[in-house]
């Protein structure tokens, strides 16, 4: 399952342009070495909707905490920058690209910074989930959500209204079961990830992570699938002028 994602990771750093060949053996023997070898934990207990972990998600690997930090990026990514920090930014990007379970386009609804949420001091913001990319989001996930954030600054409230690229990895018994990283939904950079996904897609390395799971007939005689993300066709990918 994880071999399609560690091989779209690769990939998205190969079509970063302009990344060094060094840089590229460097961080894409980082990603493919990468084992996810965690013991599920005890999992949270969810509101009706809530974001939640489907049945069998993968344990969360400590490998992954940097890239899903529970945090945001607040500039808008250049692909093509060659600055020490450009070329981290866009690692990453590709590294979350390659990892992550859900890829979607957010709406930015409400920002609270340094609130209380649950009784613990926490920053957070409420998102609408507008498209999915990547992934599929489990059965009865409402479109508004919360996303809790972690250190760092306060949120500026320019974020209020804003679309937003969402990159969600599952991590089962682990909080809410799962981390995520809000980066801004630019035109190039949507560009660039809907293209990895649509490609990675067309070479059936996302059937793991998109295909739906039919469940068992129950005692009821009905039967059910696992609701599949509305994950664009070719059509759906921003043209480029």
């Amino acid at each position: 399952m994880r071999t399609g994602r560690r091989r779209l990771a690769a990939l998205a750093f190969a079509a970063l342009p302009g990344l060094p060949v060094a840089s590229l053996n460097v961080v894409t023997a980082l990603v493919v070495t990468a084992a996810v070898v965690a013991a599920p934990g005890c999992a949270r207990k969810h509101a009706r909707g809530d974001l939640a972990p489907p049945a069998g998600a993968v344990a969360w690997d400590p490998l992954h905490d940097i890239i899903f930090d529970d945090h945001y990026t607040q500039t808008p990514l250049g692909l093509s920058g060659r600055a020490p920090g450009d070329v981290i930014d866009q690692r990453r990007l590709a590294q979350r690209l390659g990892f992550a379970d859900i890829v979607a386009l957010v709406t930015v609804d409400q920002v609270w910074s340094r609130g209380l949420h649950d009784s613990v001091p926490r920053q957070r913001v409420d998102v609408t989930i507008d498209r999915v990319l990547l992934g599929a989001l489990p059965r009865g996930t409402r479109k508004d959500q919360v996303l809790g954030l972690r250190g760092g600054e306060d949120l500026p409230a320019g974020l209020t209204g804003r679309v937003m690229l969402m990159f969600v990895r599952w991590a089962p018994g682990d909080g809410p079961g799962y981390h995520h990283h809000l980066m801004p939904a630019d035109d190039n950079v949507l560009a660039w990830v809907t293209a990895m996904v649509r490609h990675a897609r067309s070479l059936g390395k996302l059937d793991a992570v998109e295909k739906p799971q039919k469940r068992r007939r129950g005692r009821s005689g009905g039967s059910g699938e696992a609701m599949k993300g509305d994950a664009p066709a070719e059509s759906d990918a921003p043209e480029r002028e």
